[in-house]
């Protein structure tokens, strides 16, 4: 081979690694590149060569086996796990959960009713705790909405409990989804959160029957934020764009906040409101049993009396939504309806959910609730003659048909003026996101091929027009 062949070999072998080096880490991308100023470009004299080549010898002296049991008494050897927190858990069965023993640690724990509050507002997420090799807590931590609580040892025996900002990163998702045999399972298939598929659905479900018009082929692309704390999602979400396209016809919505409150709401592409007032119904798939009506004959006590709501017929155990944002304003026993939520929507509007089975875990006075947020579970507690949701929509303490509400659901205001103006300026970039996600290869869902959709292009319809 001659010289010149043999420097320009060098020179391709040391590009290669070159690349190697930089998918693997910056700091060896660094080594390569000194590699080949030295070698596969600059040649090397004879005397530099022998240098070189020349062995530096060094004696290092080894620690004491003495020393070094010290030194690892001094650091110790910690340990950690996470796992969910359950609607179930005490500090005693998460401890278990997580392999930590320490009688020290539950009776701190213990002491504080405080502690226990702090489990049940964080079901759902993740609790995390370092132990040392013989399962004593040196630290267990969870995240609450943007806020950390931290319990640390600080001696034998001895704890402290501290709240501190979390470190929250938000971060920006994209999802393209092609629907399989399910809607539901293809958004989790593709990763998308459940908050987020909730979200979609409350959107779209007033359009679109989600059981019967989504078909195989369908096509979703989504936008959302997430909220995380040391790369782990603490379950914030919020949707920012979506596009469907079902049924021949294409609906979008996308998110702005015109009062920069931080709540927003969703519009078209022309700025008028997609999101409407109220859901139609607390639950997704309904059969009405009992009707609204001023006067009926009781089912238990056959004397005639007014039904102040309707009722839906379901399995125990379907979960009941909040028909829009509210507060809870009242939680528990009542009488006749049994297990029941109140939430109250503005100073006009509050909805009222009895015969639950059980509400939903957090589901406490003050909580603050989203549209279509699960807030309990369909029952038969109180006066019920079998599992159903009694569901009262009521003005100013005085409850109306909720059935006529559903009808003259009102949307959002539009956007007008200024606030429009400022909106299509964003709008423009979200579509934008959206359209070069329809360029993406959809992932593939139950089997259903990317080039199977039943309309690959649908005729434009703006949400709700």
């Amino acid at each position: 081979m001659a010289d010149n062949d043999v420097r320009n070999y060098n020179s391709t072998v040391m590009k290669t690694s070159t690349l190697r080096f930089w998918i693997y880490g910056t700091a060896a991308f660094g080594v390569s590149m000194a590699s080949i100023t030295s070698l596969g470009i600059s040649t090397v004299s004879d005397a530099e060569s022998k240098m070189l080549a020349q062995p530096v010898v060094k004696l290092l002296e080894t620690p004491s086996l003495e020393s070094q049991l010290k030194a690892l008494e001094t650091h110790g050897l910690e340990l950690a796990r996470e796992d969910e927190v359950l609607a179930s858990d005490t500090i005693a069965s998460l401890f278990e959960r997580l392999g930590v023993e320490d009688s020290e640690a539950l009776i701190y724990l213990a002491a504080n009713k405080t502690n226990a509050s702090v489990l049940k507002a964080n079901v759902g997420k993740t609790a995390l705790v370092h132990t040392d090799i013989n399962g004593s807590l040196l630290r267990l931590q969870l995240v609450n909405g943007q806020d950390t609580w931290v319990v640390e040892r600080t001696g034998e025996g001895q704890f402290a409990t501290r709240i501190g900002q979390a470190g929250v990163e938000t971060v920006t998702e994209h999802r393209s989804v092609m629907v399989g045999k399910s809607f539901f399972n293809a958004m989790d298939q593709a990763g998308v959160p459940s908050p987020i598929t909730e979200d979609v659905v409350n959107l779209f479900e007033s359009d679109l029957d989600f059981r019967r018009q989504v078909q195989p082929g369908d096509k979703v692309r989504v936008i959302y934020e997430s909220k995380k704390v040391a790369g782990r999602e603490i379950g914030d979400f919020r949707l920012v764009a979506v596009r469907f396209e079902a049924t021949g016809a294409s609906y979008e919505a996308l998110f702005f906040n015109a009062g920069n409150d931080g709540k927003g709401n969703y519009y078209d592409a022309e700025g008028k409101s997609v999101k409407r007032g109220f859901l139609a119904a607390p639950l997704r798939y309904t059969r009405i049993s009992s009707s609204f009506s001023r006067y009926r004959l009781h089912p238990l006590f056959g004397d005639p009396r007014a039904h102040r709501g309707v009722d839906y017929a379901a399995p125990i155990g379907t979960p009941v939504r909040s028909v829009a944002e509210g507060t809870i304003v009242a939680r528990g026993w009542n009488g006749g309806y049994g297990n029941a939520i109140e939430i109250q929507h503005n100073a006009r509007y509050s909805t009222y959910y009895a015969h639950l089975s059980r509400s939903a875990p957090g589901m406490v006075v003050g909580r603050e609730v989203r549209m279509g947020e699960v807030i309990g579970f369909v029952g038969t507690t109180g006066w019920a003659t079998g599992p159903h949701l009694h569901y009262e929509f009521r003005v100013q303490g005085r409850s109306i048909d909720p059935i006529r509400i559903a009808r003259e659901n009102p949307q959002v205001p539009s956007l007008a003026g200024q606030d429009l103006q400022r909106f299509l300026v964003v709008s423009a970039d979200l579509r934008k996101r959206l359209s070069l996600l329809d360029s993406v290869n959809t992932a593939e869902a139950e089997g259903i091929p990317a080039a199977a959709g039943r309309n690959s292009n649908p005729s434009p319809r703006l949400a709700r027009q």
